[in-house]
């Protein structure tokens, strides 16, 4: 929902709330774990797939959000044919998407899945190999613009059809805190466009200066934001 205030409510706590309502829930997030090595997709692929889904179903529930998310990649892919699954839920025929998965292609997915979902992994591997294997993180090819301490703004304009910029902070002020290494730019991934790694920053905001009058006393907010969401002040 991209931080907008519009979509804002309640957070509702259950208490012992389990780790899935309903057993449909964990095989799609069962499936997640395979479709997007899969696809040759990440996370922010799939974001962007969960916001083009329709409004009913996005604010459904989490899971139902993922599930419309995988229908719409593997309908880009080929692998469904349009209107696929609403057919056959329906009991009516419809015809199949057209692509197969090779017998290799899927095998090598699924031992890759075993191997990283079934092992011990050392900690030095998980945490300097795996993120650059499976994740993001990449080697930025220029320092950063910013330090700790450093005074920006968030720039005011979020990109489009995909950003990872809150719009609750968009042309708000705050402070660097951290600065968390480079990653792949969702942005520009999402939208199927190349773009270098860009540094991420975490900024601290002052509560006031999110919400105004109406912000509890003391109150800072820490959000984590690329470089080019970022102007110095």
């Amino acid at each position: 929902m991209g931080g907008r205030t519009e979509f804002f409510g309640p957070v509702i706590r259950e208490p012992d709330e389990p780790t899935f309502h309903e057993g449909w829930e964990g095989r799609v997030f069962g499936i997640s774990n395979f479709l997007l090595p899969l696809l040759g997709r990440n996370t922010d692929i799939l974001r962007f797939s969960f916001e083009r889904t329709p409004r009913e179903v996005y604010l459904s529930s989490y899971y139902r959000r993922w599930l419309g998310g995988f229908e719409d990649l593997l309908e880009q892919a080929g692998y469904l044919a349009p209107g696929e699954v609403d057919a056959r839920v329906a009991g009516q025929s419809a015809p199949a998407g057209r692509r197969r998965v090779s017998r290799a292609r899927l095998a090598a997915t699924s031992a890759l899945v075993r191997s990283v979902l079934h092992r011990t992994l050392p900690p030095w591997f998980a945490g300097q190999v795996v993120p650059r294997a499976l994740g993001t993180a990449r080697p930025a090819l220029r320092r950063g613009r910013f330090t700790s301490g450093d005074r920006v703004r968030v720039r005011s304009n979020r990109a489009e059809p995909y950003t990872r910029q809150p719009g609750y902070v968009t042309g708000k002020p705050g402070v660097i805190v951290a600065h968390l290494g480079a990653t792949v730019f969702p942005d520009a991934i999402a939208a199927g466009r190349h773009a270098l790694p860009q540094h991420q920053y975490t900024v601290a905001f002052d509560g006031a200066d999110l919400w105004g009058d109406a912000a509890e006393p003391g109150t800072e907010v820490r959000v984590d934001l690329f470089e080019s969401y970022l102007e110095a002040l």
